[in-house]
């Protein structure tokens, strides 16, 4: 438990230290206590150091000064309002706890850091520090034997795999499935054991991590061994202590030749399995205890199964002296063992003493399974001697080996229940995947199908646009068009009323020449008439050229052809001026026509046969019919129809 707790909390950091190297770990926490008297240095740089301080003190085991340490971040946290620091120091108290042997106080904390990190909105190590903390809550369930617990935490920890380092998150997977190995090993639910731990293997594999290999084929020779197959458990020792070797690697030595040694011991190879445990406690003599107890308790195992009491006692109290402090299911094995010994050497007395001792370490262990071997032997020796004992024990006995059943069949169901949650989580959460991606497929159908309408929309825009902007072009043409034909209907215009003012001209003066022609042969004639006859033929012949004259007068072509050009030139005028005022008379319209024409009253006089005193009346008559405004005058009205 401490190995992997220190693997969990330092591994793939700065500080991954081996055996032989605690004087780089003595240096590494001067340095940081040296920046840490630093006055100047910030809040944020003394969490920092402060929480890789504390974890080094966890590797070199000084746990004390941890919690110092992790008191000081803690408050600092608390003043600094640094949930997340927060969180760790209650993360940094659990494992302080585990490893001083208190695994139910590290739980709470556990539980506290996993409940600040998740009040936590974001963070960029939050992920991680969930997977660790939930990965270490369930090893601490495992070593309380609550596997249902411990399943379910350990499930949970899979679902905040780093998502930005790959190898990392591999390296959760691995730690997760060597737990449920362990897990499903110790409810016997080999098959699925084996299982979790070869896929911990794949993985192993694609990272060549060859000191996790080690430990996983070490794991998967417990499990063989505790199915009795000690060939296939030997195969998978065999694997792990060559890579173990070739790599150079000391750290599991002295574990691999134990197990090794006890596979030996249970093929009754008694020669193979101390020269196997002798290497264990060899290279396990600094500072590995609970190997060389278990090493010494399996030697004195194999020279008593020899017979050679002695030699095996000698090493049975080997294995007490280093059982004795921190490894109390060792030391009760060893007690048992000489229990073992003296009944058979038929001292009763001294066996019940050593079961007595076994049964007075009970409270101080963990493991259920060799209780029941302590009532079970308690109630075999007290059979012939004290039957009440006897049947004292032999209900202890039973009432312990309900207990494990029932525990095991709890554990069973504890923990199938939490992988059929986990696999319901993960269906939901794959159902809300798939809904999520339905959504977005359909979200992404909708901008899609919007940015079509929209590019329809832009494009129809831009289509009315160009169609607008075509037809303002094409209105601005027209308008130019008929501008330019205004113009030229003006110039047209302007150049008909010229030639109708030259032809009014021309009318007035022909008319004038009329009139001045006419009075001459009216003078000529009255002259001709005073001619003295002096006879007939003179008298004949004035009279043909009187009657000449008047003969043209009345029917002078040239008057013919002035009110002949007066009609084509009024025309379009007299039209309209019938339509404006119906009720004027011929002569009127004419007088009007040729006031329009600038002529003056003595011209219209003459043209019409009537004296200019006519033609002002006339003038003073059209002014009523027409309402003609008081101060205009007439000719500018007759102009401006």
């Amino acid at each position: 438990m401490k190995k992997l707790i220190t693997y969990i909390l330092l591994g793939l950091s700065t500080f991954t230290y081996s055996q032989g190297k605690s004087k780089k770990i003595k240096k590494s926490i001067d340095s940081i206590k040296h920046i840490l008297e630093n006055e100047t240095l910030s809040s944020k740089s003394k969490v920092k150091n402060m929480r890789v301080l504390i974890n080094l003190y966890i590797y070199n085991n000084d746990l004390d000064k941890a919690i110092n340490i992790n008191k000081k971040l803690s408050l600092l946290a608390i003043k600094e309002k640094d949930t997340f620091s927060i969180a760790l120091s209650h993360k940094g108290y659990a494992i302080i706890n585990t490893l001083k042997g208190e695994p139910k106080k590290s739980i709470d904390d556990f539980k506290t850091a996993i409940k600040i990190l998740n009040s936590l909105k974001q963070h960029l190590q939050k992920r991680e520090q969930l997977n660790i903390t939930y990965a270490l809550l369930a090893e601490t369930y495992s070593e309380i034997n609550n596997y249902g617990e411990a399943s379910s935490y350990i499930l949970k920890s899979l679902n905040y795999l780093p998502k930005d380092n790959d190898s990392l998150a591999k390296y959760s997977q691995i730690d997760a499935y060597n737990l449920l190995g362990f897990i499903n090993s110790e409810i016997e639910n080999n098959s699925e054991a084996l299982t979790n731990l070869k896929k911990a293997l794949v993985l192993e594999n694609e990272l060549n991590d060859e000191l996790g290999k080690i430990n996983t084929y070490n794991a998967i020779g417990i499990i063989y061994s505790k199915q009795k197959n000690e060939h296939k458990a030997l195969e998978y020792y065999q694997l792990a202590l060559d890579i173990n070797n070739k790599n150079g690697l000391q750290q599991n030595s002295a574990a691999l030749y134990n197990n090794i040694g006890i596979s030996y011991y249970g093929l009754n190879d008694y020669d193979k399995a101390r020269d196997m445990l002798f290497k264990a406690i060899e290279i396990g003599k600094d500072q590995q205890q609970g190997i060389l107890a278990d090493s010494y308790l399996y030697i004195g195992k194999s020279y008593i199964a020899e017979n050679k009491i002695d030699l095996g006692l000698v090493n049975i109290n080997k294995s007490i002296e280093f059982a004795k402090n921190n490894f109390k299911s060792i030391e009760i094995e060893n007690l048992l063992v000489k229990a073992a010994v003296e009944k058979k050497l038929q001292n009763t007395s001294k066996a019940i003493i050593y079961l007595n001792k076994s049964l007075d370490l009970l409270d101080k262990t963990e493991t259920i399974e060799i209780k029941k071997r302590v009532y079970e032997k308690l109630a075999d020796i007290h059979k012939t001697i004290n039957p009440e004992k006897a049947a004292l024990y032999n209900s202890m006995y039973q009432k312990v080996k309900d207990s494990i059943i029932k525990m095991q069949q709890y554990n069973k169901t504890e923990v199938l229940k939490a992988e059929f949650n986990y696999i319901k989580i993960k269906t939901d959460l794959k159902d809300k995947e798939a809904d999520l991606l339905l959504a977005q497929e359909k979200e992404i159908a909708v901008k899609k199908e919007n940015i079509f309408i929209f590019t329809i929309a832009i494009l129809l825009i831009m289509f009315l646009a160009i169609t607008i902007l075509r037809q303002n072009k094409l209105n601005k043409t027209r308008k130019n068009m008929w501008a330019v034909k205004n113009d030229l209907l003006a110039l047209k215009q302007e150049n008909t009323e010229k030639e109708i003012q030259f032809k009014n001209k021309q009318i007035t003066d022909f008319a004038i020449h009329i009139a001045e022609k006419n009075d001459l042969l009216e003078n000529l004639k009255q002259k001709i008439k005073k001619i003295p006859v002096l006879n007939k033929t003179i008298a004949s012949q004035i009279n043909d050229v009187i009657l000449f004259i008047n003969d043209d007068i009345s029917q002078n072509k040239e008057k013919i052809q002035l009110y002949t050009e007066i009609n084509e030139t009024t025309s379009s005028f007299n039209h309209k001026l019938t339509n404006l005022y119906p009720d004027l008379t011929n002569k009127e319209k004419r007088i009007i026509t040729l006031v329009r024409l600038n002529n003056t009253s003595k011209q219209i006089s003459l043209q019409l046969n009537i004296t200019p005193a006519s033609v002002d009346n006339y003038r003073s008559s059209l002014r009523k019919k027409m309402n003609v405004p008081k101060g205009l005058p007439i000719a500018k009205f007759i102009k401006s129809i």
